[in-house]
């Protein structure tokens, strides 16, 4: 049976995409047995629905509310934002936890590479349309859930390293297609600009961090392996982490009372840690920023909320 929430969130509006995922099932459990109200995004409705069901059943809350969207389509990140303000006046904690891998190069509806659109421009989009809410709600906290492949893109530990890097030439991966690179090239934008975020930000009472959540036993880590080696790929399943070991950095950030004035920073493992030393390069994070309002439609005012971002502080 289920009622009003309390606990150490109660009356906190938290967001949470990726809900549907292993660790994002985990997360929006966690957050609602806190007492938090929580929004959850899935990719569609009915298993939205399903998983309110199951996080109320579970903690005991009815705050507990579904949203559904394809975070690959920046028409329905938009809806999914109005449908949120309606909804909500403020927003406690964001977490962007949705992401994806693509073995193949594709675009989406709007006619950008997959990796870049799900995995760096939905949470860059969402974000920004949400500000004035995040804002409003302050104390609030932006987690964005990034990965480890920021630091070593290669699909199997053999052979030399490969960082992500960052080609404002070359966003979208045409002229050579790396599923893993192109994958830890778009959460090094998600890092990159959240840094610059977090310095938009400086003074509002609202932190922005990532995150890497460890090596878990998701599907994003399932779909990176080519289809021939997943049965060698399933012996090494039982040495990762669960989701619920992935999913406790998320929950860190979003909770702890010691991270309160943290902002800017990046976490693994529940610790701060430093990132490649290319993604502090300010003037780097500044051209990545205004390509990616360019590509979200952010950077034309006429088009933009007033309530975004866009430009330098």
């Amino acid at each position: 049976m289920t009622g009003p929430a309390t606990g150490p969130m109660a009356g906190r509006v938290c967001l949470v995409t990726g809900a549907g995922g292993d660790m994002g099932r985990v997360i929006v459990t966690e957050l609602a047995r806190r007492g938090a109200t929580v929004v959850l995004v899935c990719r569609g409705m009915q298993a939205a629905r399903a998983l309110r069901d199951q996080v109320s059943a579970a903690t005991g809350n009815a705050d507990v509310h579904p949203l559904a969207a394809d975070l690959s389509d920046q028409r329905a990140i938009r809806e999914l934002a109005a449908a949120f303000r309606e909804r909500h006046e403020h927003l406690h904690v964001l977490v962007n936890n949705a992401g994806a891998h693509f073995h193949q190069r594709q675009l989406n509806t709007d006619g950008i590479e997959l990796h870049l659109a799900v995995n760096h421009l939905s949470w860059f989009l969402l974000t920004n349309l949400l500000l004035d809410r995040l804002i409003a709600g302050a104390p609030a906290r932006v987690v964005n859930v990034a990965s480890d492949a920021i630091t070593d893109t290669r699909t199997y530990r053999i052979g030399p390293r490969r960082t992500a890097a960052i080609d404002l030439d070359d966003l979208q991966s045409e002229r050579a297609y790396r599923p893993m690179q192109a994958y830890g090239n778009a959460k090094l934008a998600m890092v990159m600009c959240g840094y610059a975020l977090a310095r938009r930000l400086n003074g509002t009472g609202v932190t922005v961090n990532a995150l890497h959540p460890g090596i878990v036993a998701t599907a994003i880590i399932a779909d990176s392996v080519p289809r021939m080696l997943k049965p060698v790929a399933a012996l090494a399943r039982p040495f990762l982490l669960t989701p619920a070991q992935g999913a406790r950095t998320a929950i860190h950030l979003a909770t702890s009372p010691d991270l309160a004035q943290v902002s800017g920073a990046f976490f693994a493992d529940r610790r701060s840690r430093r990132t490649p030393e290319p993604s502090y390069d300010i003037a780097a994070q500044e051209r990545l920023w205004q390509a990616s309002a360019v590509l979200t439609g952010l950077a034309d005012q006429d088009h933009a909320a007033p309530h975004t971002i866009s430009g330098g502080q």
